[in-house]
């Protein structure tokens, strides 16, 4: 009887252990939370306007092959938006300075306690025979241990700054008409891999005025980022 116990036993940490294997092997969906934050001039007069793109980014050019491809984004979704992309700053309505980045590493210490097992700890009571009456030690859980682990964490943001074309080439001031900033913290910090998602993520909200900062959820199966990405919609055959 005994040993079919801890046969038994040792069935149900088998398939314990089997099952959280394949939960950790189980590919998940990219999720990503953003922060939105958007502010916009009172009398807006330049919905439908034309624009052009250029670097926010100190040390950047418009050759920088990073913009470039993060260019083709924002342009997409701007143009969702009603604007057109105008073929040169003197012909354009709009300054719309794009700036991006990653933010220094956050370690975040937790901890959590582990259960402990041994070969002596659990006890079968009144177990008896006529050669031994007592405790069976046998295999168990032997109370836990107090464990400290670490992660790290990353801010990944964009920002967009539009601005009256003909103050900037004429002064060289930005006179700002809009702005719109996106902002998520999450273990990657590939920039390439997060940007589609946080562009997608701020669409609705660019030449808006949030009020305050929003919270935006977005995964892979949204139809806005996979398009930005060149994917057909889930539902497309």
């Amino acid at each position: 009887m005994l040993n079919n116990r801890l046969i038994q036993g040792g069935f149900r940490l088998l398939a314990l252990a089997l099952v959280l294997l394949l939960s950790a092997c189980a590919p998940r969906p990219l999720q990503f939370r953003t922060e939105i934050d958007s502010l916009v001039v009172v009398n807006d007069t330049y919905h439908n306007s034309r624009f052009v793109l250029l670097p926010g980014n100190p040390n950047t050019n418009e050759q920088d092959l990073q913009f470039i491809e993060f260019k083709a984004h924002i342009e997409k979704i701007l143009a969702n938006r009603g604007y057109s992309k105008a073929d040169a700053l003197q012909n354009s309505d709009l300054v719309i300075f794009l700036s991006y980045g990653v933010g220094a590493p956050q370690v975040h210490q937790y901890s959590y306690e582990v259960p402990m097992w041994n070969d002596m700890s659990y006890a079968y009571p009144y177990w008896r025979s006529r050669y031994y009456s007592g405790f069976y030690p046998g295999f168990g859980m032997g109370g836990y241990a107090q464990r400290t682990d670490s992660y790290t964490t990353f801010r990944r943001y964009l920002s967009l700054e539009a601005c009256e074309a003909a103050t900037y080439l004429q002064q060289q001031q930005r006179k700002q008409v809009w702005k719109s900033d996106v902002q998520s913290s999450g273990l990657s910090n590939d920039l390439r891999l997060v940007f589609p998602y946080m562009a997608a993520a701020m669409q609705a909200h660019i030449a808006s005025n949030t009020g305050h900062m929003l919270t935006v959820d977005i995964d892979e199966a949204d139809p806005l980022a996979r398009s930005l990405l060149g994917l057909p919609a889930l539902n497309d055959h």
